[in-house]
């Protein structure tokens, strides 16, 4: 877990494996950062290694350079992120998420299964209209099985 391969656990995803994505992306979250001296692996200048800590911490990285967002394990219950002054809100929420449930079964997005899985477009997923659409929301469901084949 340096700034030199913060990618590497991501790239799963394009080899159909998102399983290992969600299996390593948790351990890294678990192991390679602590509340010890040397908690922070590597160097955070710029804050780079805690922005990927919080995007992983969330369940999905930005793929540079894109509107990607690539899915991992999510290791919070509820996230809510409230945006322009308020007027748009994501809310992610993830089911029966433990130490053990780390891989993910499933995500619905605003309530219909994401088709798109283990990706994500911040431009057609995730953003508000301005007037049409204030609230996004996220589910995750997870499992301590991994799955490698995806519902769409």
């Amino acid at each position: 877990g340096n700034e030199h391969n913060l990618f590497s656990v991501w790239q799963f995803n394009y080899a159909n494996r998102s399983d290992l994505t969600q299996k390593y992306a948790r351990w890294l979250l678990n192991h390679a950062y602590t509340i010890k001296p040397d908690g922070l692996p590597g160097n955070d200048d710029y804050g780079t290694m805690s922005a990927w800590y919080i995007f992983t911490s969330m369940g999905f990285y930005p793929l540079s350079g894109s509107s990607t967002y690539l899915i991992g394990s999510p290791a919070f219950d509820r996230i809510k992120i409230s945006r322009n002054k308020n007027k748009c809100i994501l809310l992610i929420n993830i089911h029966n998420n433990s130490p053990k449930n780390i891989y993910v079964q499933r995500v619905l997005l605003n309530g219909k299964i994401l088709s798109t899985f283990p990706f994500i477009d911040h431009i057609n997923d995730l953003k508000c209209s301005n007037n049409n659409q204030s609230n996004i929301q996220l589910d995750f469901f997870m499992s301590s099985t991994s799955i490698l084949s995806y519902d769409k």
